[in-house]
């Protein structure tokens, strides 16, 4: 009888744990989701020739569910990258810049990030560049 007592405190004191861990993991989610995080750093601010920079750093997942169980703090969704890219319309720039550091991703998500990206690109006509200074591998 005191080993299923103690059982099932362990229990419910790794649930209620984990419980926490997935509440914090959301709670950062959700506070990171910044829709107008653009910042002007040099030139003149009257100028007509706009590059924007976009830094995409981890593995490339649909859903905030791979993050939770797999404990990625730094991860790419295709679908903040087309709410940035949406929002990034308002500036209209000339040239963007993706700054990428990605071991790949999932193929469905890296090819929704693909379409995505051709499609503001078509939409748009901004040049669009690739450059990276650290990993770029599988769907990167």
């Amino acid at each position: 009888m005191a080993f299923l007592r103690v059982f099932f405190r362990t229990l419910g004191f790794l649930t209620a744990i984990a419980i926490f861990v997935i509440f914090i993991n959301i709670l950062f989610y959700v506070s990171a989701d910044n829709e107008n995080n653009f910042h002007y750093f040099e030139g003149d601010r009257d100028s007509k020739n706009i590059i924007a920079v976009i830094n995409l750093n981890g593995p490339i997942v649909s859903n905030i569910n791979n993050n939770l169980i797999s404990g990625i703090n730094d991860y790419i969704d295709p679908e903040k990258v087309k709410k940035t890219l949406n929002n990034l319309e308002k500036i209209n720039p000339n040239i963007l810049i993706f700054k990428l550091n990605s071991p790949g991703g999932t193929v469905s998500a890296t090819s929704s990030l693909e379409k995505i990206i051709n499609d503001y690109k078509t939409q748009s006509k901004t040049k669009i560049y690739f450059f990276t200074n650290e990993i770029l591998a599988s769907g990167g």
